[in-house]
């Protein structure tokens, strides 16, 4: 569901996360899995723990250019996929082909929905996306 929030200190990883575990809970509340984040300026951010992309018309993969946590999954898929990065207003979000969630307990996580607008969880660029966080090699420690 979407919801209107901005994070405090997005870039900064803390341990401030009522509001962002409040519009979780709400969106719960409300029958949805979880919250997408739009800012005061309309424009699509990022989940309440958790990068989201879109799969444009073209197959192309994109992520908002807004104010988020940098997150690993997010800047390893970087690295190792081709993407762009774009503003995306929620009426664009809803328009894409896919959508997804990353973050490092899930990896690539298709998103079936946003609000009403049903989104295909079965679609290549996610499959191929998916494929190649799977091949990303961790680290030696």
């Amino acid at each position: 569901m979407s919801v209107a929030y901005e994070r405090d200190l997005p870039q900064v990883k803390h341990c401030g996360l009522f509001g962002a575990l409040h519009a979780r809970r709400t969106a719960q509340l409300a029958g949805f899995g979880d919250a997408l984040f739009v800012g005061r300026d309309g424009l699509v951010s990022e989940g309440c723990t958790w990068n989201v992309g879109f799969v444009d018309r073209e197959g192309g993969v994109v992520w908002p250019q807004a104010r988020v946590l940098p997150g690993v999954t997010m800047a390893l898929l970087q690295r190792h996929a081709e993407h762009r990065t774009a503003t995306v207003s929620l009426d664009q979000a809803k328009d894409m082909d896919a959508a997804f969630a990353t973050n490092t307990s899930i990896g690539v996580r298709p998103l079936s929905a946003i609000d009403d607008t049903q989104l295909p969880i079965d679609h290549p660029t996610l499959r191929k996306f998916q494929q190649t966080y799977l091949t990303i090699a961790g680290e030696s420690l």
